[in-house]
């Protein structure tokens, strides 16, 4: 189960360092001010949203497949615990301290 863990946890990683180059590499969606007089705004032909692009859908294909991830690492990792590996008083019983044998009380 740990391999899997850890696989889990790499591509997690990956996929959260591609989801983030890929939101930052989407354009703002303001055009900033040409957008506001009509200027650039070569899109108007697809409609009020526009053209969705390959970006967009890469970043909901992300997101996605960052959320299923999310629940099986957390549905893996709720198997292991920071208490199971540690022993418990059952498995190792501790005894009294000895006194060396040439004391007495």
């Amino acid at each position: 189960m740990g391999l899997l863990f850890g696989f889990l946890v790499a591509f997690h990683v990956i996929v959260s360092a591609l989801l983030v180059v890929l939101i930052l590499l989407q354009p703002g969606k303001s055009g900033g001010m040409g957008a506001v007089f009509g200027g650039g705004s070569s899109t108007s032909v697809f409609g009020g949203r526009g053209a969705t692009t390959i970006l967009s859908k890469g970043t909901g294909i992300l997101a996605a497949l960052f959320f299923v991830l999310s629940i099986a690492i957390a549905m893996t990792g709720s198997e292991r615990s920071v208490t199971s590996d540690a022993p418990t008083e059952a498995a190792a019983p501790v005894s009294a301290p000895v006194a060396p044998a040439g004391e007495t009380d």
